[in-house]
């Protein structure tokens, strides 16, 4: 089975770790914690879900990236999980193209973001201190995210990781998406198909929304990804409609 490599929360009484307790508080699951665990379960792997940059041949463009500058601006824990996804799938767009340098900024803005949703200091302190001592071996660099991107840990279960993964997920999804509508992208059966697994991950997505609620932020975003299934892959406006949900967590300096 292939699990998620999601986000394992700290259980110290950091004031990390208070703040996301606080911003998750409101979040309520309608089914057990095994159904949800299945669900989780059965997501692919990061490095699954970045094939479809592979495959819709963009070209790279580093003006459409999240802004690594702003990651201080993130103060809602919700909103710091969405954007904690879209710098591991820009991470992951990165690594592709082999842009060393803009790797390195973007995995340091994806440990800030950690610590502010007071992610277990383990999950990194395997992956950036083997990037730091080789900063001048692209090889190695790469080697390493590519292990990043294919970890697997699994969720604990208290209400609150639930709703850091499915954030999480969503920002992932989301600017995946964003990056490899970057472009034309032309009308081949691989694009085609590519789009196709790639909205079968948003079912699956929105399933593990359903399974939660909040007041907020999980609520509209369960209604913003609900819609985008519904239109499909083959929507006109799916490249709009994409932006436009992206907006609402991109901050700007």
């Amino acid at each position: 089975m292939i699990m998620l490599a999601t986000l394992l929360l700290s259980c110290s009484n950091s004031l990390q770790y208070k703040q996301v307790n606080e911003d998750f508080s409101n979040v309520e699951s309608t089914a057990d914690k095994s159904h949800i665990d299945s669900i989780l379960n059965q997501l692919p792997k990061y490095s699954e879900i970045c094939k479809n940059i592979r495959l819709n041949n963009v070209k790279f463009n580093a003006d459409i990236l999240f802004d690594v500058r702003t990651i201080d601006l993130y103060q809602n824990s919700k909103e710091t999980a969405v954007a904690m996804g879209m710098l591991v799938a820009d991470l992951g767009y990165a690594r592709y193209f082999e842009r060393v340098q803009i790797c390195t900024d973007i995995l340091d803005a994806t440990k800030m973001a950690a610590e502010k949703l007071a992610v277990e200091s383990d999950v990194f302190s395997e992956y950036v201190p083997r990037i730091e001592e080789n900063l001048n071996d692209e090889q190695v660099i790469f080697a390493t995210i590519d292990s990043l991107l294919d970890a697997d840990v699994i969720v604990p279960s208290e209400n609150e990781k639930y709703g850091v993964s499915a954030m999480f997920i969503c920002g992932f999804w989301l600017e995946v998406t964003y990056l490899g509508l970057d472009g034309e992208v032309a009308e081949n059966d691989a694009n085609i198909n590519s789009m196709k697994n790639h909205f079968a991950v948003l079912h699956q997505i929105n399933e593990l929304l359903a399974q939660l609620s909040d007041e907020d932020v999980i609520e509209n975003m369960k209604s913003d990804f609900r819609k985008l299934e519904e239109n499909g892959a083959s929507s006109p406006s799916l490249k709009t409609d994409v932006e436009s949900i992206r907006g609402k967590f991109v901050k700007i300096l």
